[in-house]
């Protein structure tokens, strides 16, 4: 079933990446809203979901980011902030609690975001294949344990045409990758849609 019809699939992952400053937040936390409210997104139809945002990289923008997209749309009550660190790397760290903790909210989320996957790993080396590989597998648990569509923030690599940086396990574990670049969000890859998606 489609989340974003067209873009997302419920229950998938998406990469989602640029450069620094290119916006990602703000397009991640964009989708996130519209998702929590039901609205339509980039004139697709988007389903409704309670959203759980994990702003690993420090919550004071994030919460400025969300208080211009409530001016902008109204309130979102399915919109549900965790303003800390996370180490998804390791299994013993907080992988367990954070699946425990969504499941003691009581809160059927439709999506999950990690902002961004350098800090959810924790000091791991994207570039190795043990690290990536474990990281992609504690990703899976999270989506699968919760059911929720995960999507995660990440920055480029070098080579643009590569994708986003780190081992290309990554990429192979992703349904779909979405790129943000010159100010358009641009899908670079779909597992199961067309992939022909482009917004300005």
């Amino acid at each position: 079933k489609p989340l974003i019809k067209g873009v997302l699939d419920q229950g998938a992952m998406t990469v989602l990446y640029g450069e620094s400053n290119a916006g990602k937040t703000f397009v991640a936390m964009d989708i996130a809203y519209h998702v929590a409210r039901g609205m339509e997104w980039a004139g697709k139809r988007v389903a409704a979901f309670p959203v759980l945002y994990v702003a690993a990289e420090g919550g004071q923008g994030a919460r400025k980011r969300a208080a211009a997209l409530a001016a902008r749309y109204g309130d979102a009550n399915g919109f549900h902030f965790l303003l800390s660190p996370v180490n998804l790397l390791r299994a013993d760290a907080d992988l367990g609690p954070l699946i425990e903790s969504i499941r003691e909210c009581g809160v059927t989320f439709g999506l999950i975001v990690i902002d961004t996957l350098s800090r959810a790993m924790a000091g791991g080396d994207e570039n190795a294949s043990t690290d990536m590989g474990a990281m992609v597998k504690h990703l899976d648990a999270l989506r699968h344990a919760t059911g929720a569509h995960l999507m995660v923030v990440h920055h480029s690599g070098k080579d643009r045409a590569k994708g986003a940086r780190g081992h290309s396990l990554l990429r192979a574990a992703t349904d779909t990758e979405i790129e943000v670049v010159n100010r358009e969000i641009v899908v670079t890859k779909q597992r199961d849609l067309d992939g022909t998606f482009s917004s300005g």
